[in-house]
């Protein structure tokens, strides 16, 4: 780790220069920096699924969720702080005190996520649009002080890895999975998400006793260990899975329509799964159970609950076909 921390020291110019730029340019990296968030990619996932194509829906939401898990597990692994944590001298545009730096989840889920649309666009702009967005998040991440220039690469490169494994894998996982009975697909979802968790535990076990040190006393006061971003990806890991599998069973459904049709889903699905996600997080109990059924319970909402309560409502006709996996 002595490396690191020398590379870290020597990554910290670069970072004072950017941020001596024009204050015009913080609110242009604050909003490319979404792109970069799995939140971003989730929200956006109901749109695709419900009103575009539900099987692209599909392998997107598996490869975000995939690639933020292992972001999770690796910055546990690696406990890496961030620019802001040790030097006073960088200023924290953004605020990031629940996780550790290395590696970059924007970097790595931004490149993960929009390199699968691109392939899924298979047209040359798409490619350069998203090697453009990728590049901006990458920038921006750096540019607000929460990550070093390292960050991002190590992020971009665990991203394009995980892109690979995914597409390498889909088809026979995918042939594999459809043949088993339905209780073995669900069985095989809480193994899945338990697998995540016990991951993240593994990668901290290490550290036990564990304690931010003096050096990163700029960081203020930080939980980089909680596991509750691994709990939720967990949960809403098994609710796609699971929400898929039923759906799958129950037959798909066509996405298309007219647009007003199409918003009236969105709205309906949204307002539904936005009061999930109110409940989760004002009304019940902030327990670890709570916050897995909360994300689990709105992963099945969006996979299986919201399409299911289209088509009873005439918003959505039926698709006998099941959708292709490329």
């Amino acid at each position: 780790m002595d490396l690191l921390d020398e590379l870290h020291m020597m990554e910290l110019e670069p970072i004072v220069w950017l941020q001596r730029w024009s204050d015009a340019v913080r609110p242009v990296m604050e909003g490319v920096s979404v792109f970069g968030t799995d939140t971003f990619f989730l929200v956006c996932l109901p749109v695709l699924y419900w009103c575009v194509n539900p099987a692209l829906g599909v392998r997107l939401g598996l490869t975000v969720l995939v690639s933020a898990g292992t972001n999770a597990v690796a910055k546990l692994a690696l406990h890496q702080p961030r620019p802001y944590w040790i030097d006073a001298g960088i200023q924290p545009f953004s605020v990031e005190s629940g996780s550790f730096g290395l590696p970059s989840g924007h970097a790595q889920i931004g490149t993960a996520g929009v390199t699968r649309l691109a392939a899924a666009a298979g047209r040359p702009w798409a490619w350069w649009t998203g090697a453009a967005v990728i590049g901006l998040v990458c920038l921006s991440r750096v540019y607000l002080g929460v990550h070093f220039i390292s960050d991002v690469v190590a992020g971009v490169l665990l991203g394009l890895a995980v892109l690979v494994l995914v597409l390498k894998l889909e088809r026979p996982a995918t042939a594999w999975w459809r043949r088993q009975a339905l209780w073995v697909q669900l069985t095989g979802s809480v193994a899945v998400s338990g697998a995540l968790l016990a991951a993240a535990v593994l990668a901290n076990a290490p550290y036990a006793g564990w304690s931010p040190p003096v050096a990163w006393s700029s960081a203020g006061t930080i939980a980089p260990e909680s596991l509750d971003t691994i709990v939720a990806m967990s949960g809403g890991l098994f609710g796609m899975l699971a929400g898929t599998s039923i759906m799958d069973r129950l037959g798909w459904f066509d996405a298309g329509g007219p647009l007003g049709v199409r918003a009236a889903r969105w709205l309906l699905g949204s307002l539904v799964a936005g009061l999930i996600w109110h409940a989760q997080r004002e009304v019940l109990p902030q327990t670890g159970v709570t916050r897995y059924a909360g994300y689990a319970l709105l992963a099945l909402w969006v996979q299986v609950g919201a399409p299911v309560t289209f088509i009873r409502l005439g918003l959505m006709s039926r698709e006998s076909r099941v959708p292709a996996v490329h």
